[in-house]
């Protein structure tokens, strides 16, 4: 499955960039993610849990970050093994762009599944992949204003 998408945040490229790489940001905002860890500078651990509608299922899954050019782009890959539901993996092109009045995040992905996932049908996948992308993007985006506002709070240093 492929996937292109392009969100708009109310920050700088540099900040979008540290919180996608804050594992606290990423916990709050992945949808069902309800552990995360940073293993080492580039390598992350975590666990999340899906509904699928027909399927609930738990997944353990690593979070490997590559070809870093801060704070303007980077790879992602993702690997996740569900002992009922099966296998998911994918990586995706994520570049930062700055704008006058915040930043844009454009990414291209591509995933797999294995196991029960596949027999679940590729449309009904992506659909619920895409539907988990938008949440994600929008607690992400709320996370950022709350962020900058933390930020304006604080008193001059």
């Amino acid at each position: 499955m492929e996937f292109v998408g392009e969100y708009r945040f109310n920050a700088s490229a540099m900040d979008v960039w540290l919180a996608l790489n804050d594992p606290e940001v990423l916990m709050r905002t992945i949808p069902g993610c309800d552990a995360m860890e940073r293993v080492t500078p580039t390598d992350y651990a975590g666990h999340l849990k899906v509904d699928l509608g027909l399927l609930k299922a738990g997944f353990s899954g690593k979070i490997f970050l590559s070809e870093l050019d801060p704070p303007t782009s980077y790879r992602i890959s993702v690997e996740a093994h569900g002992a009922i539901a099966g296998s998911a993996s994918g990586s995706a092109r994520v570049r930062l762009i700055d704008l006058p009045h915040g930043a844009v995040l454009h990414y291209e992905a591509e995933t797999a599944i294995g196991g029960r996932l596949a027999t679940l049908g590729v449309k009904l996948m992506h659909g619920t992949a895409t539907r988990y992308a938008d949440k994600f993007f929008a607690r992400f985006a709320k996370a950022m204003d709350e962020r900058a506002q933390r930020v304006e709070q604080l008193p001059p240093g």
